[in-house]
């Protein structure tokens, strides 16, 4: 290492923060070893850095946080309302069409993507929200992960949010299609009554939606309750809306046999 560039370190002291060469915690004789130690190639890293470090990042929680499921459903399969139906058929298309909208028509110029593709399904208990989870997944020739806050959810404070990043992972190594069940109990709106620590979960959850390149589902009974800032994170919305008489004729009709 040449003279003028050891003139250029700038060693960082816990007590004083940065300095040049000395002060009265470090002096220049310890700086001087530190500069041989690393022209020796030796690296020198603090114990948070280590914190840091890929290896650290990988969490194995004591419990399977999600639960996978091999689909038994296609769309076909599915009774719905015919806007519920349209909705699912236009999430596959851009699904199976990615590649060609957003990279050689350049969509992703003009349009506001995250690297995936975020879904929500909204609507009444019993109304085939997971069914369609299952389809899509089906279609797509993918297994799905299966989340509910439950498993999601741990006391001690900062273990929810490595619960919920190795589900992520988890889901991307495998090809996933992740799907949130009951998501209103997990992206529930932060607000007066949230506490500190409950935020920061949802902001890891955001975060990890917005960089995710796969798909994620979310399913919920009560959209109303849903953090604001999920507006921004979902590509497709699609209801779930209670039957009618000509779909419960028709699902009555599936489920009784003919014989």
């Amino acid at each position: 290492m040449a003279k003028e560039d050891r003139d250029e370190w700038i060693v960082k002291c816990p007590k004083c923060g940065r300095i040049r060469e000395s002060c009265r915690h470090v002096s220049r004789d310890d700086v001087r070893r530190i500069v041989r130690l690393l022209d020796a190639g030796v690296e020198i890293y603090q114990a948070e850095d280590e914190r840091e470090a890929p290896e650290a990042h990988i969490h194995e929680p004591s419990r399977p946080i999600a639960q996978v499921v091999q689909p038994r459903f296609t769309i076909a399969d599915l009774v719905l309302a015919d806007t519920t139906r349209e909705g699912l058929q236009d999430a596959l298309t851009e699904l199976r069409n990615k590649g060609l909208m957003y990279r050689r028509w350049g969509l992703r110029k003009v349009m506001r993507r995250t690297k995936g593709l975020s879904l929500l399904f909204a609507g009444p208990p019993g109304t085939g929200k997971t069914m369609a989870a299952e389809a899509i997944a089906s279609e797509l020739g993918r297994p799905l992960h299966v989340v509910n806050y439950a498993q999601l959810e741990n006391m001690w404070v900062g273990e929810t949010e490595k619960n919920i990043e190795h589900v992520f992972h988890t889901a991307l190594d495998g090809g996933a299609v992740l799907f949130f069940d009951e998501a209103d109990a997990v992206f529930q709106r932060r607000g007066i009554m949230s506490t500190p620590w409950m935020n920061r979960d949802v902001n890891v959850l955001l975060s990890q939606m917005e960089t995710y390149p796969g798909v994620v589902i979310l399913a919920t009974n009560l959209a109303r309750v849903m953090d604001k800032a999920l507006d921004r994170r979902v590509d497709i919305a699609v209801e779930f809306p209670m039957p009618d008489a000509d779909l419960r004729r028709q699902i009555y009709e599936r489920l009784v046999p003919k014989e």
